[in-house]
C-alpha cells in the first residue's frame, strides 16, 4: 500500500517505520516544517516532501495523520474526500460528535478510518486479554499512567496531554472488560494541571484511571483483578502475567518473592523478543499498522471497529464534561 505521512514529528517517524515493516511504501511526507519533513522522507527512496497535507494525499491509498489535535479532523476529512483510508493518532477529533461525523464520512466514502489505539495490539494487552477468562469474574480495572511528555510545558499543555492519553486506558477497558465502557458512570477530579483521576463502576467491576504528567518514574501500568486472580501488565514495555487467586498463609508470606520473580521472567522474555524484532518503542503500533494496511488492501474490516472508536470518544467526552461541571477544569 502506498502511504502518506502527515506530520513528521516523533509519531510520524514511528508510523513511517511501521509502514515499511508492513510492506508498504511511504510516498509522501507533509509537514509545515519542510526541513523536518525532508529529514524523515530521506529515509524512504522516492518519497516526496510537501508542506500541504492535501498535496501529500495524491497517488496514495493510505494516509497516516500524526499531527496535533488542533486541525486533525480537517486533515482526516480531506483524506476521506479523496477516497483514502485513514489511520490517525488519537483522539480522532476534539469531541465525540466530530468523531461520529468523521466515521459517517468514511462509511459514505467506502474507506476505513481507524484511531491509533495501539495499546490493545501490544503483546502485554493481548496476553492480558487471553488471561481474563482465567481470573473471571472481573472485579477491578485499574490503569496508572505517568508521562514525561509535557515536561517544561504550560498548564494548558499538561491538560491537553492528559486528555490525549486518556483514550489509551479507555480503549483497553472497552476491549478487555465484559460490556466495555457501556453503562459506566464516571466521577473525577483534577488535582492540578495534567493530574487527573477518574473512577466508575458497571457490571460489578470498579474502574480507576490515574493520569499524571509529573509523577515519576514514567510508566503505564494496568491491573485487572478478578475472583480467580490478578493480571499485571506493563504497557510501556509490553508484557503481562497473572497471579493465581488461591489464598494461604504460605502464599501470603512468599508473594513478594513470587511476584518479583514473575515480573523478572515476563520482562526478560519480553525484552528478548523486542530485541529480536528491533522494536525499541511504542509496542503495538507495528501490529496495528500491519493489520490496518492488510484490511485496506484486502477490503477487510478496520482492526478497531467504529463502535469501539465511538465508545472511547464518548467516554472521553463524558469525563472531560464531568471535570468541567465540577469546576476542576476551565
Amino acid at each position: 500500500m502506498r502511504a502518506a505521512i502527515i506530520g513528521a514529528g516523533l509519531m510520524g517517524r514511528w508510523h513511517a517505520d511501521a509502514v515499511r515493516r508492513a510492506g508498504g511504501e511511504v510516498i509522501a511526507v507533509a509537514d509545515a516544517d519542510i526541513a523536518r519533513a525532508r529529514k524523515l522522507a530521506d529515509g524512504f527512496a522516492g518519497s516526496r516532501v510537501v508542506s500541504s497535507p492535501r498535496e501529500a494525499m495524491s497517488s496514495v491509498e493510505v494516509v497516516h495523520v500524526c499531527t496535533p489535535l488542533a486541525g486533525r479532523d480537517e486533515i482526516i476529512s480531506a483524506a476521506l474526500e479523496l477516497g483514502c483510508h485513514v489511520l490517525a493518532e488519537k483522539p480522532l477529533a476534539a469531541t465525540a460528535g466530530s468523531v461520529t461525523e468523521l466515521h459517517s464520512r468514511a462509511a459514505a466514502a467506502g474507506v476505513l478510518l481507524c484511531p491509533v489505539h495501539q495499546f490493545i495490539f501490544q503483546p502485554g494487552a493481548l496476553r492480558a486479554a487471553a488471561l481474563c477468562g482465567r481470573i473471571a469474574p472481573l472485579r477491578q480495572f485499574a490503569a496508572v499512567v505517568c508521562s514525561a511528555g509535557a515536561d517544561n510545558r504550560s498548564d494548558q499543555e499538561r491538560d491537553e496531554l492528559a486528555f490525549g492519553i486518556l483514550p489509551h486506558p479507555l480503549s483497553l477497558a472497552e476491549r478487555l472488560t465484559p460490556g466495555g465502557l457501556s453503562g459506566i458512570r464516571w466521577l473525577g477530579n483534577r488535582a492540578a494541571a495534567g493530574e487527573v483521576q477518574v473512577i466508575g463502576s458497571a457490571r460489578g467491576i470498579a474502574f480507576s484511571i490515574q493520569l499524571s504528567t509529573t509523577a515519576r518514574p514514567t510508566r503505564h501500568a494496568l491491573r485487572i483483578a478478578g475472583e480467580g486472580g490478578t493480571i499485571h501488565a506493563d504497557l510501556f514495555h509490553g508484557f503481562a502475567f497473572a497471579e493465581a487467586g488461591d489464598v494461604s498463609r504460605l502464599r501470603k508470606t512468599t508473594r513478594p518473592f513470587t511476584y518479583a520473580a514473575a515480573t523478572f521472567s515476563a520482562a526478560t522474555g519480553n525484552l528478548a523478543r523486542r530485541a529480536m524484532r528491533g522494536e525499541s518503542g511504542f509496542p503495538g503500533l507495528r501490529e496495528l499498522v500491519a493489520r490496518f494496511h492488510a484490511a485496506a488492501s484486502n477490503g477487510g474490516a478496520s482492526p478497531i471497529p467504529m463502535s469501539e472508536s465511538l465508545s472511547v470518544a464518548v467516554a472521553r467526552d463524558d469525563i472531560i464534561e464531568i471535570l468541567r461541571r465540577d469546576g476542576a477544569l476551565a
